[in-house]
């Protein structure tokens, strides 16, 4: 193996033939930009202690990079760092890492699992964008905010729990995750961009008495709402039955917005414009979860 090192700086990785792992030497605490980019042979890497400093697209297109190892002196990485490394499949990021930056592991398509450290307080734009295997996350709980895109087109991500104290997930955060089932929204929460999770996995979504705003088409509807605002749920389930979206009015039902207060002007809804599935879902939900009242209880005084 040979590089350029220059001042604790390794510059650049100059590729033996058949070169397949590879160790940096002691003494090197920075990672040039682009010094490993393209390193197509690359199956291993492992960085020493003293490494401090990974440069923008360090390891960007390495198309067989399966592991590194990140040392814990470690304290930035650069933007890109290990952008289409679709071999990756798992990475710890040292305590010491406090900035995600952008596109960091973009189109590492089978990375399954991810530890972020605990003290991450910027995570920046598509992150995680593309990698389709991507199944487990562990976010930090110091967040203020997820980026643009960050787990965009991760197709096999089924659950995620917000942490606490972000306040801001950006537009179309979670775009294409079509797996998404089941996420987990804090009360911390104060704003959700547009796009920012799948259009039909939002009825899914655990969100404690805040205020979500979803767009469907064109329009901009709260799919979860405080009960305090009956005109939000009356806009959701109108937009439900006119389109005959059943599955969408069950998960809804579920939430409890629904009440003995307002169910019966959705049935009629659903009766003059002749949803009559959707008529019949809402009768069973009333007989079994609210009840029907008699004459004597609806005018009793």
């Amino acid at each position: 193996m040979a590089f350029e090192i220059e001042y604790h700086i390794l510059k650049r990785y100059l590729p033996e033939p058949n070169e397949t792992a590879v160790t940096v030497p002691e003494g090197v605490t920075v990672i040039a930009e682009k010094a490993f980019e393209n390193g197509h042979n690359l199956f291993s890497v492992h960085l020493p202690e003293g490494v401090k400093n990974i440069g923008m697209y360090a390891f960007r297109g390495c198309q067989n990079l399966t592991f590194v190892k990140l040392p814990q002196s470690l304290t930035r990485i650069g933007v890109g760092a290990f952008m289409d490394c679709p071999e990756l499949g798992s990475i710890t990021i040292p305590e010491g890492v406090t900035h995600i930056r952008d596109m960091t592991f973009r189109n590492c398509k089978k990375m399954v699992y991810a530890n972020l450290p605990r003290h991450v307080t910027r995570f920046g734009d598509r992150v995680f964008s593309g990698c389709t295997y991507l199944k487990t996350v562990r976010m930090p709980d110091k967040l203020p905010y997820i980026g643009y895109y960050a787990f965009s087109m991760c197709e096999s991500l089924s659950s995620i729990v917000i942490p606490e104290n972000i306040e801001i997930i950006r537009d179309n955060a979670f775009h294409a995750c079509d797996c998404l089932k089941f996420v987990m929204i804090p009360e911390s929460i104060q704003e959700i961009g547009l796009f920012a999770f799948p259009l039909y996995t939002i009825m899914h979504f655990h969100i404690r008495n805040q205020i979500f705003s979803a767009y469907f088409d064109d329009s901009v509807i709260n799919a979860f709402c405080r009960p305090e605002l009956p005109e939000s749920t009356d806009k959701i389930m109108k937009y439900f039955i006119m389109r005959d979206n059943k599955e969408s009015i069950k998960k809804f039902l579920e939430c409890g917005f629904v009440t003995s207060a307002n169910i019966d002007t959705f049935i009629q809804y659903a009766i003059d414009h002749r949803k009559y599935e959707c008529q019949v879902i809402m009768m069973d939900y009333k007989n079994e979860h609210i009840g029907y009242e008699s004459l004597e209880d609806r005018f009793r005084l």
